[in-house]
């Protein structure tokens, strides 16, 4: 994404069918968030995110900078939520071992 100003990779592990006892491979997906620039009417600021090979890029528009990027984390947020619900689990390696969070509240 252009102009990114934060990324990481996160494997994301299928919860396992009952009974199977192991995970298998992970997915490799990348967030990404660009910098908040402001919108083309200059009324607004607009921040891009996008959690790459699994969403497309979306843009969150706030009043200010700060709204419009932590709109964009908190679309991170919900994206990373869902796939928990789901019953993944999220790993900052590809082996699991070290697990993956945003580092705050809910």
């Amino acid at each position: 994404m252009k102009s990114a100003i934060a990324s990481v990779e996160i494997f994301v592990f299928e919860a396992p069918e009952a009974g199977a006892g192991q995970r298998g491979t992970p997915r490799r997906l990348s967030l990404v968030i660009g910098a908040p620039a402001r919108s083309p009417t200059g009324e607004a600021w607009q921040c891009r995110v996008t959690l790459a090979d699994l969403h497309r890029p979306r843009t969150c528009e706030g009043r200010d900078s700060i709204e419009a990027l932590f709109l964009a984390v908190s679309q991170a947020k919900s994206w990373l939520a869902a796939l928990q619900a789901a019953g993944c689990v999220l790993a900052r390696d590809r082996a699991g071992a070290e697990p993956f969070a945003l580092g705050f509240g809910p």
